[in-house]
C-alpha cells in the first residue's frame, strides 16, 4: 500500500495542495488522517479518479474539471 502526503496527490492530480485540501474539507475526496497529517492511499485516489462521471485522469493531467 503505496501513502501519498497532499504534495503527491496535488502532484498525482495536477491541482494546488490548496485544491486538495478544499477536496478534504468537502469530503470530496478518500483521504485518512495518520498522526494529524493528511493522508492518501494510493489505489483509492486511482479508483476514485476512475469512478468519476465525465472525468479521466487525462482530462485531470491537462486540467480540465
Amino acid at each position: 500500500m503505496n501513502l501519498w502526503n497532499v504534495k503527491k496527490a496535488a502532484e498525482y492530480l495536477n491541482r494546488s495542495e490548496g485544491a486538495i485540501r478544499n477536496l478534504v474539507l468537502r469530503r470530496s475526496i478518500p483521504f485518512r488522517k495518520v498522526g494529524g497529517r493528511l493522508m492518501f492511499i494510493e489505489t483509492e485516489i486511482k479508483t476514485w479518479v476512475g469512478d468519476s462521471p465525465g472525468l479521466t485522469l487525462e482530462d485531470l493531467m491537462r486540467g480540465e474539471n
